[in-house]
């Protein structure tokens, strides 16, 4: 990796831990039920939720604390959050 980009990702990096407030934790969990995933936010942020599977790309906003069951979906799934 060129020495420029490597100091690119370290400063966007840095930008983005400094607008999360001291002792925040972006946390989500994701299990498998019965019909489907249940996606919660179990960090101490509100946070967007991105989903990705056979069945489309979803977003969702979580508060803290907050759950979501997503039905009848295929693996495989890729789930990513960004604060909020």
């Amino acid at each position: 990796m060129r020495p420029v980009v490597m100091v690119l990702v370290i400063l966007t990096f840095a930008l983005l831990g400094l607008l999360c407030a001291p002792g925040a934790t972006l946390e989500i969990s994701v299990v498998e039920v019965s019909n489907g995933i249940k996606v919660e936010n179990v960090g101490n942020i509100a946070c967007l939720v991105f989903v990705n599977s056979l069945e489309g790309a979803q977003r969702f906003e979580l508060a803290i604390g907050q759950s979501i069951i997503i039905p009848d979906i295929t693996k495989p799934i890729e789930v990513s959050a960004v604060s909020k």
